[in-house]
């Protein structure tokens, strides 16, 4: 704690009259609303889409690699996850337009394949919350909620196309085309990205290659009021079995999703949305992927309402969710009741909620939270939330081929305290941040007969510090997260989370030229009962702009060809180069 305060002092100290800088704009996600009444008053990141293309990535799974603090691990060839502020890898919500797409077909409920279904450049902007957020979004959203808000038809005709080609005879194609105007729009998306990849197992002697193949295609039309979108995703990944033993296995994973939503502006203190979504998804695996999977489907409908009452808004919403395995017949239903309110008193920002739960297999249950943000002058920002949350075993958990499970739903207690400062140049914040969750769900073995208990009881604690500022015209972020986690009360960091994660980006606009370099630095970590080695990555993308048109693209991961592990018994990509075309018409 010292280091940390030695650090902001020195930063406070730094000169004041340099050029403003890229204050993050926190758009409120914390209250599921457009029109907020008061500030943040949580730990917030948000990205725009031009952020997002500044990184170089190819997939949204490459774009969360560029923001550590959201603890992403992704081993090649094995499945994704997000430990954020080091909780567990289904402790963390991702929702696109304000749909969950944490995968209903994985062991746990966590997003895993989810990830892959994400258009990149049907992205207008992504918000981060780094606290729980079950109260307004529900179940699975204890350490944190990723809220992804995608794009509509703009004024008038417009397509834009881009293309990629890189190491390991990686080629990325992206073409979205939208048409618009006041009276509706209709835009279309599609992106593909494949690989020859790497041999991924480090056992695996034979020196071939495991592939990836991602394409989603998403088609959207509507006007202010109504919309509807139909979305087809396709993830093929080639694997190799446990030791090692390249048997040429394939995981495929098929996803379609639906959405239907309407919203009407009633009077001046009224509005109102509903939403429909359905999805469906199944993944084959094992050799050449004739292993067929179940079949799953997840159907939400939710009734939100915007209602201002003086100074006030009031979040008042319905919802339904519906998990059902349609192969063998299994269903969870959750039908839920939530309320926010906001309001601002003289200086001091209020926010309040409570969640209603009502599940047909785990009975009743209320969640809730309560905090508060106030400037204190020159700048400075107090904020302060505590939370409760609630997270449901999923149907994997609770029937796994013919063991039944009898589980009890999962629980935790979150508080985060934020201090923020202004300056002329940019913003310095640092957050304190405890999670408690008890009946914890722990897998104990057998297979495909699976047994799960609630045996572990959870917790995080720890801090995070962040900067960003323009100095000289170079746009500068900061950010340091210390998480120190622990499993039934031990000392040992559970498996896959560093205690800590650090970032520094530097972006500079030279006439045409745009050029910005990351590093990442994340410290050791357990797996497998292994301590892995800490890595430092150097990542560096740069545009040059032809014209108003087109632009030429040049991304290197890793440049220093760090040799790295952040699984056991798997290979990372070494040094990869990609260049690419942009031409919007």
């Amino acid at each position: 704690m010292q280091k940390i305060l030695l650090i902001i002092t020195l930063i406070a100290s730094l000169n004041a009259n340099a050029v403003l800088g890229p204050i993050p704009i926190y758009l409120n996600t914390e209250y599921r609303t457009d029109s907020p009444v008061i500030g943040s008053i949580t730990s917030t990141l948000s990205f725009s889409a031009d952020d997002i293309k500044a990184t170089g990535a190819n997939t949204f799974l490459d774009f969360l690699a560029t923001v550590p603090s959201v603890g992403l691990y992704n081993p090649y060839g094995n499945v994704p996850a997000l430990f954020m502020r080091g909780g567990d890898s289904d402790h963390t919500l991702v929702l696109v337009d304000g749909v969950s797409i944490n995968s209903i077909d994985s062991l746990n409920g966590a997003v895993e394949y989810g990830l892959t279904s994400i258009a990149l450049n049907d992205i207008e902007k992504v918000e981060i919350i780094k606290n729980s957020g079950s109260v307004l979004y529900g179940s699975s959203a204890i350490a944190g909620v990723i809220n992804i808000t995608t794009k509509k038809g703009a004024d008038g005709a417009s397509a834009t196309v881009s293309t990629k080609f890189g190491t390991h005879n990686s080629k990325t194609y992206t073409l979205s085309a939208s048409n618009g105007g006041k009276n509706g729009f209709v835009r279309f998306t599609h992106n593909q990205y494949t690989t020859d990849g790497i041999n991924a197992q480090t056992g695996d002697t034979t020196g071939e290659k495991d592939s990836i193949d991602n394409q989603t295609t998403q088609i959207k039309a509507g006007n202010k009021h109504f919309d509807i979108g139909y979305l087809k995703s396709r993830n093929k990944t080639q694997y190799d079995s446990f030791g090692g033993t390249p048997t040429d296995k394939l995981g495929d994973r098929k996803l379609n999703k639906i959405t239907i939503n309407a919203n009407n502006k009633f009077s001046n203190t009224w509005k109102l949305k509903l939403s429909l979504v359905q999805t469906k998804s199944k993944r084959n695996s094992g050799t050449n992927a004739t292993t067929i999977g179940d079949k799953y489907k997840e159907t939400t409908i939710t009734a939100f309402n915007d209602i201002k009452i003086d100074d006030a808004l009031l979040n008042v919403g319905l919802s339904q969710v519906k998990s059902e395995n349609t192969t063998n017949k299994l269903k969870h239903t959750s039908q839920d009741l939530f309320i926010n309110w906001q309001k601002n008193i003289n200086d001091l920002d209020i926010n309040a909620g409570l969640r209603y739960i009502k599940h047909n297999k785990f009975g009743n249950h209320t969640v809730y939270n309560v905090g508060f943000g106030k400037e204190l002058g020159n700048g400075i920002r107090l904020t302060s939330n505590y939370n409760t949350a609630f997270q449901a075993p999923t149907l994997k958990e609770v029937t796994s081929g013919t063991q039944i499970n009898d589980l009890k739903p999962e629980t935790s207690k979150n508080i985060n305290i934020g201090l923020n400062k202004n300056h002329t140049w940019g913003e310095v914040s640092l957050s304190l941040f405890r999670t408690k969750e008890k009946d914890g769900i722990k897998y104990t073995g057998g297979w495909p007969n699976s047994t799960y208990t609630n045996e572990d009881q959870y917790s995080a604690k720890g801090v995070e510090l962040s900067l960003s500022a323009n100095i000289s015209g170079y746009n500068i972020g900061f950010d340091h997260t210390y998480s120190k986690s622990s499993v039934n009360n031990s000392d040992t960091q559970p498996v896959r989370r560093p205690k800590n994660i650090t970032d520094l980006t530097i972006t500079k606009q030279y006439a045409k030229f745009n050029a910005r370099a990351q590093v990442i630095r994340k410290s050791s970590s357990l797996d497998g009962g292994v301590e892995l080695d800490g890595y430092t990555l150097i990542n560096l993308s740069s545009s040059y702009a032809i014209n108003n048109n087109a632009k030429v693209l040049l991304n290197i991961k890793n440049a220093t060809d760090k040799n790295y592990t952040i699984a056991k018994g798997y290979n990372q990509p070494s040094r990869t180069i990609e260049i690419g075309l942009d031409y919007q018409f």
